[in-house]
Order: structure tokens, then C-alpha cells, then sequence
């Protein structure tokens, strides 16, 4: 179903005076959407976390960030509280 097609399923409520209150959306249509935005913020995530990496390599090819061993990383992820020993 396309989002066009989706929006004429939608209700609005609206009080004495008028003004929309609330929004009644079809269970198919509401799980459809957040279907839509699990995925658009997956793959904003994912571009996002490629820029960091990219950024990263950059600055390692000019020697700006230094690395650390695998071992000296699980400890600062442990002291950090972010994995368990």
C-alpha cells in the first residue's frame, strides 16, 4: 500500500470547536509506518556511522588518531561499563 493510499484511511477527531484532537489510524497502516521508519532510521544510522568510519581512516592515514590494541580496548569498554568481563 502506498503512503498516499494509506493517508485516506486515516481519521481525524475533532473537538466541539473544531479542532483536530487525535488521529485514528488502521492497525495495518500504523504498523506499515513504523515498519517505513525502523528502516529509514536504520539506514540513516548506518550512513551516519559510515561518515564516522570514513572520517576516522582519513585522520589514521594522517596520523592524527592514535590506535590501541584490541586487549586495551575491551578494558576501556569494561571500565566504561559497556560490556561485562
Amino acid at each position: 500500500m502506498s503512503l498516499k493510499e494509506s493517508l485516506k484511511l486515516v481519521k481525524y477527531v475533532a473537538n466541539a470547536s473544531g479542532k483536530k484532537t487525535d488521529v485514528i489510524i488502521p492497525i495495518e497502516v500504523w504498523e506499515s509506518l513504523l515498519a517505513s521508519w525502523e528502516n529509514m532510521v536504520e539506514a540513516l544510522e548506518n550512513r551516519e556511522d559510515a561518515a564516522i568510519f570514513q572520517d576516522w581512516l582519513e585522520q589514521k592515514k594522517t596520523g592524527e588518531v592514535e590506535t590501541i590494541s584490541l586487549d586495551d580496548l575491551e578494558k576501556e569498554l569494561i571500565a566504561d561499563g559497556l560490556i561485562s568481563s
